[in-house]
């Protein structure tokens, strides 16, 4: 049987989807990249009975010295932590990708979108965020920016692209959509196991 898993350094064109990703939230993030690069890991599962998208993983130097000196990449299914995934040549970011870089300093300056407690209950059911539950919206929002989606207490509840720009705010009505959902943490109980 072969193997129809692989685990390995993301190479050049990984590298280029990546960075173009970062690139469009922020220039000083496409710079982070530079750093983290070698970081990253890909697993791209071959199998034709499952449909997954290739998963990004950072992982730890120390974790890397441990796979290459007892030889498992090919037995690994996950490690380090989920960072995002590739889908039609785009990188999406995960939730723990974001939390990683806000909580150690290394990128902050993500756009934020606060909800409504009535607001974070809809997005986590997987809904897309309407006007009515926004809360508190950024000042320079522009359409189709990343945002990262908080609730009243400042935690990050996921991930959306923005619908809206602020010239065209005052025209949106209550039950438009104000931002997709792209990720939200609900969906890790949506999900089939």
């Amino acid at each position: 049987m072969t193997n129809t898993r692989i685990f390995r350094q993301i190479n050049s064109i990984e590298t280029s989807i990546i960075a173009t990703t970062f690139n469009n939230i922020s220039p000083e993030l496409s710079h982070i990249l530079e750093n983290m690069k070698n970081l990253l890991y890909i697993l791209i599962n071959n199998s034709t009975t499952q449909k997954d998208y290739p998963s990004i993983y950072l992982i730890t130097d120390e974790q890397q010295k441990s796979f290459n000196e007892i030889n498992i990449l090919n037995r690994i299914y996950a490690a380090g932590l989920y960072f995002g995934f590739l889908k039609k040549g785009i990188f999406y970011f995960s939730i723990e990708g974001v939390e990683y870089l806000c909580k150690n300093g290394i990128f902050t300056d993500f756009k934020q979108l606060h909800l409504t407690k009535g607001g974070e209950k809809s997005f986590l059911y997987g809904n897309n965020i309407l006007k009515k539950m926004v809360k508190k919206s950024p000042t320079n929002l522009k359409e189709k920016d990343f945002l990262l989606i908080l609730n009243e207490i400042d935690e990050i509840v996921g991930l959306g692209i923005s619908r809206v720009n602020n010239e065209t705010i005052s025209k949106v009505k209550p039950n438009d959509v104000y931002a997709i959902n792209i990720s939200d943490k609900g969906r890790y109980l949506r999900k089939k196991q």
